[in-house]
C-alpha cells in the first residue's frame, strides 16, 4: 500500500472508531441520571454507614457544658415544681432530639461552581461511552496495525489483546462491587470529625472513583504481565516463588492501609490480589515450559541400525 493508502485506511478505520463512540455517547446522555446514581450508589452506602458511626459516636460522647447546664436548669425547675411530670416526659426527648440534630452528619454530593454539575454528567456520559466503545475502537486500531506485523506478532497479540481486555473489565468490576464502598468509607471517615467536617464535592468523588476503577483494572494485569514476561524469558517463575513472601506482605500492607482496621474489609482486597499473584506464578511456570520446548525441539529419531 502507497502512503496515501495507508492514510486513507487510517482515517476509514477512525471514522468507524468515532461513529462507535458517538452512538455510545448519544445512549450514556440518555440515560445519564441513571450513570450518576450508579456511580454515586458506593458514596450512598458510604455515605449512610458513616452517619450511623458518627451518630452512635456523638451521642456516646460526654455531653457538653451547655447541655448539662441546660439539665441542672431544668431539674431545679422541676423540684420548685415549674413542670410537672408530662412536660418534664415531653422535655427530655426534645432535648435528646435537639442533641441528635446536631451530631455531623455527611450530606449528599454537592456541587460548588457553577459548571461543576454540568461537568460531572458529561464526565460520566464520556467516561461511560469510552467503555461501552473501547473495544470498538481497539479492533478498528488493530486492524490497521496488523498490516504491518509479521504472522507471529499478529497472533501473540491476538492471544494477549483478549485475555487484556477480559481482565480490565473484571478489574472494574471489582473495584466498583467492593473497593469503591470501602475505599469512600475509610478516606472520608479518616481523622477527628471534631477537626475537620467532610463536605464532599461531585468532582472530587468522581475522580477518586474513576481513578480507583483505572488502578484496579491495571491491577488485574498482573497474571497477564507475569506470563509475558516468563514467555520472553526475562523472568522466570522461580524468580517470583523467590519473591513471593515479600509481594504477599506488600500485599497486605496495602490492603491494610487503604481498609477500615477490620480483617473482612482487608481480606477482600488483599485475597483477590494474592490470588491473581498465585495464577500468575502457575501461568508463567507454563509460558517458561512453553518457550522451552519452542527453543529445544525434539531431536529425530536415529535410524535403525541394519542388519
Amino acid at each position: 500500500m502507497t502512503f496515501g493508502e495507508h492514510l486513507d485506511e487510517l482515517r476509514r478505520r477512525l471514522m468507524k472508531g468515532i461513529l462507535a463512540f458517538a452512538v455510545a455517547f448519544a445512549a450514556a446522555f440518555a440515560f445519564q441520571e441513571e450513570l450518576l446514581r450508579f456511580c454515586a450508589r458506593p458514596y450512598d452506602l458510604a455515605r449512610a454507614s458513616l452517619n450511623v458511626d458518627w451518630m452512635a459516636e456523638w451521642t456516646a460522647r460526654p455531653k457538653s457544658d451547655e447541655a448539662r447546664a441546660l439539665d441542672l436548669v431544668v431539674a431545679r425547675l422541676a423540684k420548685k415544681g415549674v413542670f410537672d411530670e408530662t412536660d418534664l416526659s415531653e422535655l427530655a426527648p426534645s432535648i435528646e432530639r435537639e442533641r441528635r440534630l446536631s451530631a455531623p452528619r455527611l450530606d449528599t454530593l454537592q456541587a460548588t461552581g457553577a459548571l461543576e454539575q454540568f461537568n460531572a454528567y458529561m464526565l460520566i456520559c464520556l467516561l461511560a461511552a469510552l467503555v461501552v466503545s473501547g473495544p470498538m475502537l481497539i479492533f478498528q486500531l488493530w486492524q490497521f496495525v496488523a498490516e504491518g506485523l509479521y504472522d507471529n506478532e499478529r497472533r501473540t497479540v491476538m492471544r494477549v489483546l483478549p485475555v487484556s481486555l477480559a481482565l480490565f473489565f473484571i478489574g472494574l468490576a471489582f473495584g466498583y462491587g467492593v473497593m469503591a464502598e470501602t475505599s469512600v468509607r475509610f478516606l472520608i471517615g479518616y481523622g477527628d470529625i471534631e477537626i475537620i467536617r467532610p463536605q464532599v464535592t461531585v468532582s472530587s468523588y468522581l475522580g477518586l472513583l474513576f481513578l480507583l476503577l483505572l488502578v484496579m483494572g491495571l491491577v488485574f494485569q498482573i497474571p497477564l504481565v507475569m506470563t509475558v514476561l516468563a514467555s520472553t524469558g526475562l523472568v522466570g517463575p522461580d524468580f517470583y516463588r523467590g519473591k513471593r513472601r515479600h509481594c504477599v506482605l506488600a500485599i497486605f500492607l496495602i490492603a491494610a492501609i487503604i481498609t477500615p482496621p477490620d480483617y473482612v474489609s482487608q481480606l477482600l482486597v488483599a485475597g483477590p490480589m494474592w490470588i491473581l499473584f498465585e495464577i500468575g506464578i502457575v501461568l508463567a511456570k507454563w509460558a517458561t515450559r512453553r518457550r522451552n520446548r519452542r527453543q529445544d525441539p525434539p531431536s529425530p529419531p536415529k535410524p535403525a541400525a541394519t542388519p
